[in-house]
């Protein structure tokens, strides 16, 4: 008869993906000034099932610059996010930092 004892639990590893689930990130980002960036941008989000809950843009001579506010993204999913955002060829500069003002720590991210 097969031996019916239950295996000890497993080491229970930290999951980056679900650090702080509750937080918010602010992005800013300088792209060009084209038709087509903003359809590029939330094309971003919506592949990856993420809704903006604000989003103001303003275009400054050749430039717009760009405000999002995410919730619910842990800083590593934030700055794997913002590397997706440095690859768009439109995007110049992305800037970005966490809005949980409890920490002690507010992390301000430029690349």
């Amino acid at each position: 008869m097969p031996n019916a004892t239950p295996l000890p639990a497993a080491h229970a590893r930290r999951d980056p993906w679900q650090d702080r689930p509750e937080q918010s990130v602010e992005y800013h980002l300088r792209t060009e000034a084209d038709a087509d960036v903003l359809c590029r941008l939330l094309g971003l989000f919506a592949q990856l099932q993420l809704l903006p809950q604000h989003l103001q843009v303003e275009r400054q001579d050749n430039d717009l610059q760009v405000v999002l506010q995410l919730s619910g993204l842990s800083l590593h999913r934030a700055a794997l996010l913002a590397e997706k955002l440095r690859g768009l060829v439109c995007v110049w500069q992305v800037d970005w930092r966490h809005l949980d003002h409890n920490l002690e720590q507010i992390a301000l991210r430029t690349g």
